[in-house]
């Protein structure tokens, strides 16, 4: 199964709790995770950007909203406890607790209008329209706000590589993987083959900036909804000196099923497709520039310990 929602582990929270002592943060994750069936690779699926563990990080927000709504209570750092409150939702055996159950709560209802739009929210009190409040937690949403705004990216990155020339796309390739680490040297340039057909690159770069193994690489800039099939890998991995060296094969279209299939049973091959390029580029900022930052900031509970 995946991730529970923040929402979809407000039980499971509250019943680790249900003894009446204060218990560790740590300690009901892992009864959640284990409630839930929760295995190993989901524990530490992470968001997008690669930062926070979306495991993790729902658990935190569950215990934000419970906390708001008065049903837990935390007075150390690390640790939270069931109120009063919650004594008196759990008398009443629900089916289920959700954002709904805690709309009953002045103090949850209040913390969802502050954290809306002033004119949203003077529109919702005008028309006493009971506040809405989303399924995702806060960092989910701007998550996939990124997520969402990164594909439009790549696809228009895809497009602009598309209308350039072919000696720009071996440029590229070159300059990418300099950006990743990677010795690629003028030397190393020198070396590459401008007689294929669509004016991709051979060529050899090497795994580090000190020039230890070489990486032999091919590039194909074709057509996005061209799909690569196992031929061309085949024609490439007999083209590799004793078949053990490392091959990667980077294009701007898509590569087949088969192709897939055959470079996962080689071992020694990487296949880049169009969208992990653009990602790639991305991630490196090769021909993106940023354009706006923001910065998402939490609690410092060191701060406030008095020790």
């Amino acid at each position: 199964m995946a991730v529970p929602k923040y929402d979809e582990m407000y039980a499971e929270f509250l019943n680790a709790l249900s003894d009446g002592q204060e218990h560790k943060i740590s300690d009901i994750r892992a009864e959640i995770a284990e409630k839930k069936g929760l295995t190993a690779e989901e524990l530490e699926e992470r968001f997008p950007e690669k930062t926070n563990k979306v495991f993790f990080d729902r658990v935190h927000w569950s215990k934000t909203y419970l906390k708001k709504a008065g049903l837990v209570g935390s007075e150390k750092r690390g640790y939270c406890y069931i109120t009063d409150a919650r004594k008196q939702l759990l008398a009443e055996k629900l089916e289920k607790i959700d954002n709904h159950v805690l709309k009953r709560y002045e103090s949850f209802r209040k913390y969802i209008e502050a954290s809306k739009n002033s004119n949203r929210k003077s529109e919702k009190k005008s028309q006493n329209i009971e506040p809405d409040i989303s399924d995702e937690a806060p960092d989910e949403l701007i998550a996939r706000a990124v997520e969402k705004l990164n594909a439009e990216l790549a696809d228009e990155l895809l497009s602009e590589i598309m209308e350039q020339s072919p000696a720009f796309f071996e440029w590229l390739v070159s300059h990418l993987l300099e950006k990743m680490g990677y010795g690629v040297s003028e030397l190393e340039l020198s070396k590459t083959n401008h007689q294929s057909r669509d004016g991709g690159i051979d060529g050899v770069i090497r795994q580090d900036k000190l020039g230890f193994d070489k990486i032999y690489i091919q590039a194909k800039r074709w057509d996005l909804n061209t799909a690569v099939g196992r031929p061309e890998l085949q024609k490439f991995y007999g083209a590799l000196p004793n078949g053990t060296v490392h091959g990667l094969f980077i294009t701007t279209a898509r590569f087949s099923d088969d192709a897939i299939e055959y470079a996962q049973s080689r071992n020694n091959i990487v296949l880049v497709d169009g969208i992990r390029l653009a990602k790639l580029m991305i991630e490196h900022n090769v021909g993106v520039s940023v354009e706006t930052q923001y910065v998402v900031k939490r609690l410092d509970s060191d701060f406030f310990r008095d020790e």
